[in-house]
This record gives C-alpha cells, sequence and structure tokens, in this order.
C-alpha cells in the first residue's frame, strides 16, 4: 500500500469490544420489574383535578372514589394472590366500571386523563362508533387492550392497569327496527362487555401481518423482550361516556 500510495497511507489498530460481558443486556430494565402501585386517597384525586377543571364538583367526587376504590380492589387481590393462591381465587371479584352522562365539552376526557396522569398508568381513548363486531370491517374493541400495552411501551405488566375511555357510547344502541346481525351495535356491546368483566386478550392480533411478522422474527433471533402470549382485563378500569339525549 506504501509503495503505490506513499506517506497518504496510515495504519492503525483498532481492538474489538469485550463480547464475553454483553450477556448484561438481556437482563430486564429497572422499570419493568417495577411494579405497579397505587396508595391515593379520594381526597387526592379531587385535589388533583381542582387544579385543572372547574367546577364539576359532583362528577370528582364520584370519579375519585370510583378509581380509588377499583385500585384498593386491586391491591387488595394481588395481596391475596401472594399470600394465598387458593384465597384469591375463591374470594368474589366484581369489577367496577363507570358511566359518564353529559353533553360534549363538559369536560368527562378531561378529568379521566389527568387521573390516569396522576396514578401513572397508560390512558387509552376511543369513539364507540368506530368498532363494529369481530369479523367484520370496522376496529376491533381488543384492539383498545393492544393500544394500552403501546401507551405502556410495550410494559404488558403496567398496560393490565391500565384505563380504557369510550365516548359516544350511546350510539351503539340496538336499533329498534334492525333486521338480520347488527354488526356495529348489538355486537359491539356483547364485544364490550366481554372485555369490562374479564378476558384473555390475544397481544398479537390475528390480522395484523407486521405484529406476526416481528413475533416470529423475535422467536428465530432468540432475543429481545419476551412478550406475553396473552393480555388479562381484570385489572383494566373501563370508562364510557356520552350525551345520552333526551334520556331526561
Amino acid at each position: 500500500m506504501k509503495s503505490n500510495f506513499g506517506d497518504r497511507v496510515a495504519f492503525t489498530t483498532l481492538t474489538q469490544p469485550d463480547t464475553v460481558e454483553t450477556g448484561n443486556d438481556e437482563k430486564s430494565p429497572p422499570e419493568e420489574a417495577k411494579e405497579f402501585e397505587f396508595h391515593f386517597l379520594p381526597r387526592d384525586i379531587k385535589a388533583h383535578l381542582d387544579r385543572f377543571v372547574i367546577k364539576q364538583d359532583e362528577a370528582k367526587k364520584v370519579l375519585s372514589i370510583a378509581v380509588c376504590d377499583h385500585y384498593n380492589h386491586v391491591n387488595h387481590v394481588r395481596q391475596l394472590e401472594r399470600e394465598n393462591a387458593n384465597g384469591a381465587v375463591e374470594t368474589e371479584y366484581a369489577k367496577q366500571n363507570v358511566i359518564l352522562v353529559g353533553p360534549t365539552g363538559v369536560g368527562k376526557t378531561y378529568l379521566i386523563k389527568h387521573i390516569a396522569d396522576l396514578i401513572k398508568v397508560p390512558f387509552v381513548k376511543a369513539d364507540a362508533t368506530k368498532f363494529s363486531e369481530t369479523g367484520y370491517v370496522g376496529g376491533d374493541v381488543e384492539d383498545l387492550v393492544r393500544e394500552l400495552v403501546h401507551k405502556a411501551d410495550g410494559l404488558v405488566n403496567l398496560a393490565q392497569f391500565g384505563i380504557i375511555y369510550i365516548d359516544e357510547i350511546d350510539k351503539i344502541a340496538a336499533a329498534p327496527n334492525m333486521t338480520g346481525r347488527d354488526v356495529s351495535g348489538r355486537g359491539v356491546q356483547t364485544n364490550l362487555l366481554k372485555l369490562m368483566e374479564e378476558t384473555e386478550v390475544p397481544a398479537r392480533a390475528p390480522h395484523d401481518l407486521a405484529g406476526q411478522i416481528q413475533a416470529m422474527m423475535e422467536m428465530t433471533q432468540g432475543r429481545g423482550k419476551k412478550q406475553p402470549a396473552t393480555i388479562n382485563t381484570k385489572h383494566i378500569l373501563f370508562v364510557v361516556s356520552g350525551a345520552f339525549g333526551g334520556l331526561e
């Protein structure tokens, strides 16, 4: 090289990084191991909401109590599962979800969003009118749970305690003169009820080709975060709202 190019060529030695110690990268990051904790009182949540929302005191009080009731139930069930697995299974646990009724623009979404910000859980908002029964054209309600995982940066342990807010819930009422299958009304109601009670949602949508390819790559390469196959909705808080015009 020097005979051809003279002094314009310089040689140096590059050392390869030590690959033996890279096994530490496979350990879970600290935030992944951290469990979700809830230690708020209703007055703490209401005081937080008072900073952002004017008036609506009745809604603030009811929501604060409902959220504390839900997550204190979660804490109790998790403690039972740690101390006595059989006792946790035998304990009756009825999840309490929330419905908000009020016209557009009164701050229903805003209240829930700031509660989620305070207690540090992922929050997903959706419009009920975009969903249809599974297998038909339109959104699938199970996508809401997968969106929670996305908002939680892939941490399923955190997503399982998130909040899902569904607006325009009054618009999926079954049509009185409907003949045949009501795939955007009754069908959506049935799917939502399954989610709200307790069910297992596949982490990858069956029709999501990109997600399936990514799962195959993770399996073949044998690295990356091992994602659970399903997500349990037992501890997810569902809040639905609508204007319900003419209800009075």
